[in-house]
């Protein structure tokens, strides 16, 4: 039975991030083939009645200190995003839409690093307006933006 490591992940979190840079490895030393799988953690969150771990001061505090730890422990680029947090709806979608039409490979990374490394306003892409200075006038025009999303108009 072949083997799959199943990766949920939402690049709001800065931990996903981290992760995120260490799947790969992980897959090939388990031998097993990797799935990324795109999820709203902030649905999680209120489906369980939880918070986000950055709006609870102490847990807030440790992050601040954990996160910038375990960067350096992996190797890879780490900055906080003064603009955390933001919603991910969009970007998120633009993912599921990237791994139908097979520009994930360029998408995914480049929404890591304008969120984690470059510390871009993400929130532009998130709403819909993708940079263009004016926001779309109907839900419908909102979800064919994000599905639109390339890594050229983020990177």
């Amino acid at each position: 039975m072949a083997r799959t490591l199943e990766f949920y992940y939402d690049y709001g979190s800065p931990y996903s991030y981290l992760a995120d840079t260490q799947v790969e490895t992980i897959a090939k030393r388990a031998g097993a083939a990797l799935a990324r799988k795109p999820m709203l953690l902030g649905g999680v969150f209120k489906a369980t009645g939880n918070a986000s771990p950055m709006t609870v001061e102490l847990k807030s505090k440790w992050s601040a200190f954990d996160l910038p730890m375990w960067a350096r422990h992996y190797g890879v680029p780490f900055k906080s995003n003064p603009f955390f947090p933001i919603n991910t709806l969009a970007l998120m979608r633009g993912a599921a839409a990237a791994q139908i039409d097979g520009t994930f490979e360029r998408y995914h990374p480049a929404i890591y690093k304008a969120m984690w490394v470059d510390g871009r306003n993400l929130n532009d892409m998130a709403d819909g307006r993708g940079g263009a200075g004016r926001k779309p006038t109907s839900m419908r025009e909102r979800s064919a933006r994000a599905f639109r999303i390339r890594t050229s108009k983020i990177a």
